[in-house]
């Protein structure tokens, strides 16, 4: 999609979305509880699925010049659902007890947020590394948490893929929340290259080299490269002494996801009335200290 194809349908989608809201009125988020936002988040989650599908469908129809009327029809349809669903759900993350601080980060929108929140129950979160534990985003043993063949899943999924869409919406927006990202993979780079650790670029193909990181889609295609090749398979987790630069990247990412739900805990448990747990720590610049939630916002005031 063109970027101004997307710049349009953005316009097109907030025209319908306003539209939806005067048609349907304002809701009250301590009347209907967390519950009914829940449910519209697994609605539209579902619907932006099957809508996907049916555009992939009709994208491979039109490389054929090709035109199927039923594909067409059900697209639009389904647009218009998704359209309605994201309406009623920014009608209540407007309401939402953490509305006011969310509202002012660079990079949350109605649509991202709401995919986050509405997968969480705070009151099942006594603690930032309960709630970190549920999104999938904790460490253990020093690892990302993964699945486990033969093992019940231990976090939401779900929620785990709505937390990764924020963040790169996030690191997108170049922020405060971005800044923060920047300084972490700056740490990681220092922190392995003490460690000796070379850090070469995500290999795209199946065989790389381990000197230099050129990379191959099969063993045919291998040319010369660098002075000491060292040209192997790509694995699933790096050979020792090396770490791709993909990989790199991600763990700066989680570690910026993770202060946003720190963030957000924080300041949706305090709205709440709920108790909540002094200090919360992250490193900064090299430092144990508290990050406040109202450091990381980017707006003094919300945008009308």
């Amino acid at each position: 999609m063109s970027e101004e194809r997307a710049k349009e349908e953005k316009r097109s989608y907030k025209k319908r979305a306003s539209k939806i809201k005067e048609e349907t009125g304002t809701v009250e988020l301590k009347q209907v509880g967390l519950g009914s936002l829940s449910a519209l988040v697994d609605a539209s989650i579902a619907i932006e699925k099957i809508r996907v599908g049916v555009e992939v469908r009709r994208s491979h129809l039109r490389k054929q010049a090709k035109s199927d009327p039923e594909t067409n029809d059900l697209c639009n349809r389904m647009i218009e659902l998704e359209d309605y669903v994201n309406g009623r759900i920014a009608l209540f993350v407007e309401e939402h007890p953490a509305y006011h601080w969310f509202s002012l980060v660079r990079g949350i929108g109605k649509e991202n947020i709401a995919k986050v929140i509405g997968l969480v129950d705070i009151n099942k979160a006594p603690t930032i590394s309960s709630l970190w534990m549920f999104a999938g985003v904790a460490v253990e043993d020093g690892k990302a948490m993964k699945r486990v063949k033969g093992e019940a899943l231990r976090y939401n999924s779900q929620l785990r893929s709505m937390c990764w869409r924020l963040g790169t919406s996030l690191r997108r927006a170049t922020g405060k929340f971005y800044e923060y990202y920047i300084k972490e993979k700056e740490k990681y780079v220092e922190r392995f290259e003490r460690q000796d650790c070379k850090i070469l670029p995500t290999p795209k193909g199946k065989w790389v080299c381990l000197n230099c990181g050129a990379s191959w889609p099969n063993k045919r295609d291998i040319t010369p490269c660098c002075g000491d090749p060292k040209i192997g398979k790509k694995v699933r987790e790096e050979p020792p002494g090396v770490i791709w630069l993909g990989h790199l990247d991600a763990m700066a990412l989680r570690k910026m996801i993770k202060l946003f739900l720190s963030c957000l805990w924080l300041v949706w448990r305090e709205a709440e009335g709920l108790p909540i747990r002094e200090p919360y720590t992250f490193e900064k610049q090299g430092h144990t200290s508290v990050i406040s939630p109202w450091e990381m916002v980017d707006r003094e005031e919300e945008e009308e």
